[in-house]
């Protein structure tokens, strides 16, 4: 193709208009031309032809079917256009004559001899078969290249252009521990997880910008390494609002070493996908190489013959992402079989294809590589390496497509391979899918880039480079200006469009509704510009942060224990546990036989599955019967959605069967099995259905179906295998229905039919059903019933009810009953000899801690398994002999890190809530903090709803948080359940705001004991705790000097007025329906969203999650609209969007460290701004 190398970088769009919209507005007239251009010889369509008007940043790509689309304004009338196409001859035109094309087929010439279309035949005789020489380079690897460990130095860059310009540039100073090449190919379980948030030497990306997806690997082995020395990085100059970045750094680049990999083209099973040609070229030096030549065997033909009209084309997008569709040539030294260069790319017909194009909105089209090496003593090195990444990001609300291109490059200069040791964990630049170069928190230093350059003039900048991303700063400045905050960035102001309707006789006024979109918000163009801009005002106002941030995730991720395993739970003759190695982020889960000499099997490696997913979890549910089958619960979204996936581990595939939408499950047989079914939409689990194995899931029949909206369905099988109970349940009311395991095609009986406000759960044991009751028992009894007569009245109350102690759990033995009960905020376990009747209470060392039952499968036996925690005992696992109430160590997790001379206070206040009532305050403090109250700095939390309790904390975060001299607070507060359900039923629908005076009452008690003072609280709350948090604010701002309302309920009104989002009819009796006038009436005072006020108000850090399926992401985005518009005070408010998790955030044992780092880092400087506020006042 003539002119090539200019053309690799042309900018290539679709809307003129679009792109220059901030430059000029003298464009008034244009016209838009449509057309498809063909191959002249067989007019075969060709995908991701170029065309380019000169002089400009103009021009768009074909798409896979050819057809273009391009709008040029009047004023290019002079110039032209250039189309162009790998193989084939430039096309150039004037715009007129391409104006009169419009809605034409434009036909282009091939090349006469095009080198990089044809495979080059053998040129010599006597020459090897390609096949030998491939063996024998495969056979000669641990010889030609380095059997011991190497320390590579040398230089990293990275560039993103956009429409052929320059818009990102990175470089890095670097060095590269590699791990030797070896004869065997390295496995899976050499590969560190693409997850691996501990090995990161730390950057935080929220947004899921990265480029690179399957066939961009993340294959690292976890021997390697890599330290960036130093790093500078660009302003994005992005015209279209890409935040894309390529990830992983120069591990990511390294991971596309065949050599060293065996794969793809130089796999020793290559010829199966490939075809092979050898010939003779002469190298730069005048030598004689063997060049092998090769090209996929999978033709468009084969990827259509696969293509589905259903599933998204699953099984071609399979095929086509395998790494197998690629061409390009091996260039090898013929004395000793190594291979000295290897280049690829996508051949032209297959590149609609790849990377699944078919439906991606960012789709790949081309992978190229340029891989050399030279001779360091006896073994060749990696010398240097070019990774380009050519894809078009398609705008499905405009109608716009960008081309864009990614290129990564490494060159050597220098190589050790003696005394070389591994870096700390910590300083590793991890290739991992959240690790960006380009947002590596280190300050710029000219000094140090000056004489690097002088040394290694490779860093020189290409003045192509400066042309394009100067225009209003040099590199320099934006490398210095990149790490500091811009103080004069206009805070993000959301439109004003006015939404409302009437409800009892008032006009409800609604300025933001427009941001709730709960079918496609990220196809919603306002939507996403405006979460977009908050995004980008966070990210801002974190830039000199980032330190901290990945200061603050070390110490965090030191706490974790890096090989850790779960209690093996014996069933059916195997032994089941899971464990975590080094540092994958997922579980890999196991079984083995219990007899002697079995083999110890996988059954699911979570962190094989959660390669290049954004989200991902995967858990193992129950084994059949004949232990053949284990059912997977898989996530992809972070919503609650569950897809169940069925495993054979006779030959460790995933059957056919695929269940959308699951809750729980219950084998009947060997290949039968009862599933819920959840709604799509509302989520509800309405439905139990039957499936058997190998039929169609649509076919599968209903067992039951719950027809009132406010309930749920669930099944479990009993402790004793001998029931199957059916549980449909609102938040005040349940029923029970039974079934024999050993009558599984037989009907379901009832217990006890639903009565309102009556709650029941049931266990069996011999011939009784036990049931823990609230019948005239607000804080719940048990009784018995014999099985044989469970349709009478005739319920035995064996445990009485007891004011203010809270039965939570039970668990029956034969000779023992062990009740999990609550008074005053403190749970404990009681256990009662049922021969003699007398009972006594589990004794521990500490006042305050978290216990609860563990996994007891037997009912003869005097022990008992019970987990326990506390803030500074780890979650750890006993076994507790009832009869001589003596207890063993089973398990203990690592303690986290703590300070060796701090010695910690857990305490319990009792404040005097509004009403005279007592709220108990749990306080954590070093012992030296509580005597010196002075301090002012508390963290103060709770949640206050759903009759949910306030364990005790002793997670990393929390431990951190008190290291830093912080008083740990957590309010008991009405809304839960720590002093029994009276306390919860005096915390919802008209008592709800005792939730947020309760909280109140603990500030300003706080405030009043001198912890705090006013205005230096952190006060945090998350989902109905968001709800308090933001009522608070509403009420007592002056209180707080940063509140953290995290995925936060703060439209109450206008989500319980919708009935079609998940969880609303369900919640009516927690909060109320605002269709009835009373409950609107007392909702609307309390709802946050309804009460923002023009007051002051404190730093307010706001998350969300966009796939959130429990509190949606318009409740916060709509809130901090409405306070951007409404307050007075010009303290921080920042919302921050992850446009790929929901509810529980990011997936993994480590994003949650990632999310605590970032927020502690706010908080922390926050504090810090207080305090220098207050030495002003202090001044004379």
């Amino acid at each position: 193709m003539k002119s090539k190398p200019l053309l690799l970088l042309l900018c290539l769009i679709m809307s003129f208009a679009k792109a220059q919209n901030n430059q000029t507005n003298t464009i008034t007239s244009q016209e838009t031309i449509k057309g498809t251009i063909v191959d002249q010889t067989d007019g075969i369509p060709l995908p991701y032809a170029y065309l380019k008007i000169d002089k400009t940043a103009l021009g768009t790509v074909t798409d896979g079917n050819g057809k273009f689309q391009i709008t040029i304004p009047k004023k290019y009338d002079t110039y032209t256009i250039t189309i162009s196409y790998l193989g084939f001859e430039d096309l150039i035109l004037n715009i007129a004559e391409f104006r009169a094309l419009n809605g034409t087929t434009i036909k282009m010439t091939s090349e006469s001899v095009s080198l990089d279309e044809v495979l080059v035949e053998e040129t010599k005789e006597k020459l090897p078969s390609a096949k030998s020489v491939l063996r024998k380079v495969i056979k000669n690897i641990p010889s030609n290249y380095s059997n011991v460990p190497s320390l590579i130095t040398g230089y990293y860059r990275e560039t993103i252009t956009e429409n052929g310009e320059y818009i990102k540039y990175t470089d890095a100073a670097c060095e590269y521990y590699e791990a030797p090449y070896r004869k065997k190919k390295y496995n899976w379980r050499d590969y560190q997880s693409p997850y691996d948030f501990s090995m990161s030497s730390g950057t935080f990306n929220f947004e899921a910008s990265s480029l690179h997806r399957i066939h961009f690997h993340h294959q690292t082995l976890k021997e390697e390494q890599v330290n960036v020395i130093n790093s500078r990085s660009s302003a994005s100059l992005s015209k279209r609002e890409f935040h894309g970045n390529i990830e992983g750094g120069p591990l990511s680049l390294f991971s596309r070493n065949r050599v060293k990999y065996q794969q793809s083209f130089l796999g020793k099973k290559a010829t199966r996908d490939f075809n092979y040609t050898i010939s003779e070229e002469l190298d730069d030096s005048g030598n004689w190489v063997y060049v092998l030549a090769f090209h996929t065997k999978t033709t468009k033909e084969d990827l259509d013959a696969v293509a589905s009209p259903n599933s998204r084309n699953r099984k071609q997008w399979r095929k086509a992402n395998n790494r197998k569709l690629l061409k390009g040539k091996i260039y090898i030294n013929p004395d000793n079989y190594a291979v000295l260069r290897y280049e690829c790319s996508v051949p032209n017909q297959l590149k609609e294809y790849f990377c699944g194009y078919k439906y991606n909105q960012v789709k790949h089209f081309d992978y190229k590589l340029d891989v050399r090496f030279k001779k360091n003593g006896e073994h060749y090195v990696v010398d240097n390496m070019r990774h380009e990444d050519e894809f078009i990001y398609k705008d499905s609300i405009t109608q716009t497509t960008t081309y864009y291109s990614a290129i990564s490059e490494f060159k050597t200069s220098k190589i050790n391979t003696t005394n070389i040791k591994k870096f700390p964990k910590e300083d590793n630049f991890a290739n991992t899918m959240s690790n960006h170069l380009y947002e590596y928190p280190l300050d710029y230093d000219s000094k140090f880039w000056q004489n690097y350059t002088l040394k290694n003039p490779i860093a020189t900048i290409d003045p192509t480079i400066r042309k394009d991303m100067e225009f209003k700063k040099t590199l320099e400045q934006q490398f210095r200006d990149k790490h500091i905050r811009n103080d004069s960035m206009p805070q993000p102001k959301a439109p004003i469009i006015a939404s409302s309707f009437k409800i009892h006789g008032e006009t409800y006024t609604d300025n933001y509704a427009w941001l709730k979109d709960t079918k496609a918000p990220k196809n919603n163009q306002p939507v996403m510009a405006y979460l977009r801009q908050e995004n980008k005002y966070t990210d801002n106002y974190n830039i000199p942060l980032k330190k901290a941030q990945r200061s603050i995730y070390k110490q965090l991720v030191k706490t974790v224990e890096k090989n850790t395993s779960s209690l093996p739970i014996q069933k059916n003759g195997y032994s089941y546990y899971s464990s975590y190695t080094e540092d994958d982020e997922h579980p890999i889960y196991y079984r083995k036989g219990i007899t002697k000499d079995t083999l110890t099997e996988v059954l699911l490696d979570v962190n094989q599955l959660a390669k290049e997913k954004d989200y991902y979890t995967a858990s193992p549910g129950a084994v059949s019967p004949n232990n053949q089958f284990i059912m997977v619960y898989e996530n992809t979204t972070g919503t609650d959605a569950y897809t169940l996936k069925i495993k054979d581990l006779t030959n460790r595939t995933f059957l056919t069967d695929s269940i959308h939408s699951v809750g729980g499950t219950v084998w009947l047989d060997n290949n039968t099995f009862l599933y819920v079914n959840v709604e799509k939409g509302t989520y509800r689990a309405s439905k139990v259905m039957r499936h058997i194995i190998g039929t169609d899931a649509h076919t599968d029949a209903t067992i039951y179906e719950e027809k009132e909206p406010s309930f749920s369905v669930s099944i479990h099988k009993s402790k004793s295998k001998d029931y199957i109970f059916l549980t449909a349940s609102s938040s005040t009311t349940s029923e029970h229905w039974y079934l024999k395991t050993n009558n599984p095609t037989g009907d379901f009986k009832i217990i006890k039919p639903r009565e309102k406000d009556h709650i029941y759960d049931v266990a069996h044991h011999k011939d009784l059903f036990y049931i823990l009751t609230n019948k005239n028992a607000i804080n719940y009894k048990v009784a018995t019933v014999p099985v044989n007569s469970i349709d009478t009245e005739t319920w035995t109350d064996i445990i009485p009810h007891q004011k203010g102690v809270l039965i939570q759990d039970f668990q029956v033995f034969d000779n023992y009953f062990v009740i999990n009960e609550k008074e005053n905020a403190q749970s404990r376990l009681k256990i009662i000899d049922q021969t003699t009747q007398e009972s006594h209470i589990l004794k521990l060392k500490e006042d305050f801690y978290n216990i609860g039952i563990g996994y007891n499968p037997e009912f003869a036996t005097d022990s008992l398994q019970f987990s326990y925690s506390s803030f500074e005992t780890p979650s750890t696992t006993y076994n507790y002999n009832m009869a001589t109430q003596k207890k063993r160590l089973v398990k203990q997790h690592s303690k986290p890190i703590t300070h060796p001379f701090y010695k910690y206070v857990v305490e319990r206040k009792w404040v005097t809530a509004k009403d005279g009532k007592l709220i108990p305050l749990t306080l954590i403090s070093h012992k030296w903090r509580a005597k010196q109250k002075n301090n002012h700095k508390v963290y103060l939390t709770s949640y206050g709803s759903y009759g949910a309790g306030q364990g005790i904390p002793g997670g990393a975060t929390v431990h951190h948080l008190v290291n830093s001299g912080y008083v740990y607070a957590i309010a008991h507060i009405r809304g839960g359940n720590d002093k029994g359900n009276e306390w919860y039923e005096d915390g919802k629908l008209f008592n709800k705001k005792n939730t947020f005076t309760d909280f109140i009452a603990c500030a300003e008690y706080l405030i009043s004991e001198n912890y705090a003072k006013e205005g230096s609280i952190v006060a945090e709350g998350g989902s109905a705790g968001g709800l308090l948090m933001g009522a608070v604010i509403n009420e007592r701002p002056e209180l707080f000097n940063t509140v953290i309302l995290d995925v936060p309920f703060v439209d109450v009104i206008n989500t319980m007025l919708d009935e079609n989002l998940p969880l609303t009819v369900g919640e009516f009796d927690e909060w109320g329906n605002p269709k009835n006038k009373k409950d609107y009436q007392y909702i609307k005072s309390y709802s946050p969203y309804d009460n923002v006020k023009a007051q002051d108000y404190p730093n307010l850090l706001f998350f969300t999650g966009l796939n959130d399926t429990r509190v949606g992401y318009w409740e916060p985005a709509k809130m901090v609209a409405k306070l951007r518009a409404t307050k007075t005070d010009a303290n921080v408010l920042l919302l921050k969007t992850d446009f790929s998790n929901g509810h529980g955030g990011g997936s993994g044992r480590f994003a949650g460290f990632r999310d605590s780092a970032y927020k502690l880092a706010l908080i922390f400087e926050l504090d810090r701004l207080r305090k220098v506020e207050e030495l002003k006042t202090l001044k004379p």
